[in-house]
């Protein structure tokens, strides 16, 4: 029963952010790639995460910077949060634009980061020498399946192909964090959580979902860590066989952290 296991009702996983080569401006420029491989990327972060190789793909690209969708959600009733933790990284910082304008936090290797609702963020990190950024993500609970989250866009167009959605959406990024130097910023992420709060309005789904969660005491968790042991102890030979063969389960291309394996699919 969900009652008995707040880690039932959340939607969690891993990705590994999009390479991208950065202008002298900070404009981004994603790097090519396709879904395999970035499955093949994730499935072996994941074994090195889990230690069942020993040593990092030799040839990896190492001086690239890593990013994800810029991305954020209006939430509901305040709810949900998300818990990241940001694995194989020489440099990381989560970018937070609210309300009150533009944060940037630098992370630690390990450390467990929340992101509140009614904020757009985006991840920056620079892998250690011969690893990709492994991302991992917990959020409390499933109400972004149902439109409570999306890519940050200042027009509310998001384009089909992924190049093009990661250069808008962090171009749009870039010009609201300019607009927060002056204070001006408020208006387009108003808009973009209103637009985000009107697809998920009076949806009796919603309402069915955070009932679960809260029932399985999954916005009440005290020590997040827990909760990522057994997400980690969730992977498996068979597991990262199905990532590889890129099985729709558990795994997909794009994703807001690039090639993202969601994991909560293992426990249902």
């Amino acid at each position: 029963m969900a009652e008995d296991d707040p880690l039932k009702v959340r939607l969690f996983g891993y990705g590994v952010p999009y390479r991208v080569e950065l202008s002298a401006d900070g404009a981004v420029a994603p790097m090519e790639t396709d879904a395999a491989q970035e499955a093949d990327a994730v499935y072996r972060s994941l074994r090195l995460l889990k230690g069942l190789a020993g040593s990092p793909r030799s040839g990896e690209v190492s001086a690239q910077w890593a990013y994800s969708m810029p991305f954020g959600r209006c939430g509901v009733d305040a709810l949900p949060r998300e818990h990241l933790i940001v694995h194989f990284c020489a440099e990381a910082y989560l970018d937070v634009l609210a309300d009150a304008g533009l944060e940037t936090r630098q992370l630690a290797e390990g450390e467990i980061v929340h992101i509140e609702p009614g904020t757009v963020v985006r991840l920056r990190a620079l892998p250690l020498a011969g690893h990709r950024v492994l991302v991992a993500f917990q959020t409390e609970d499933r109400t972004p399946l149902s439109g409570n989250a999306g890519p940050f866009t200042l027009d509310g167009e998001v384009p089909e192909d992924w190049r093009e959605r990661l250069v808008k959406c962090h171009a749009a990024f870039d010009e609201a964090a300019e607009q927060a130097k002056k204070g001006w910023h408020r208006p387009l992420l108003q808009r973009f959580l209103e637009t985000m709060a009107d697809t998920v309005a009076n949806d009796p789904e919603i309402e069915k979902i955070q009932d679960t969660a809260r029932a399985a005491g999954s916005y009440d968790v005290v020590e997040e860590q827990v909760l990522f042991d057994r997400q980690r102890s969730l992977i498996n030979e068979a597991a990262l066989e199905r990532i590889k063969a890129q099985d729709e389960a558990v795994f997909r291309f794009p994703g807001m952290f690039g090639g993202v394996a969601p994991l909560f699919n293992l426990i249902n």
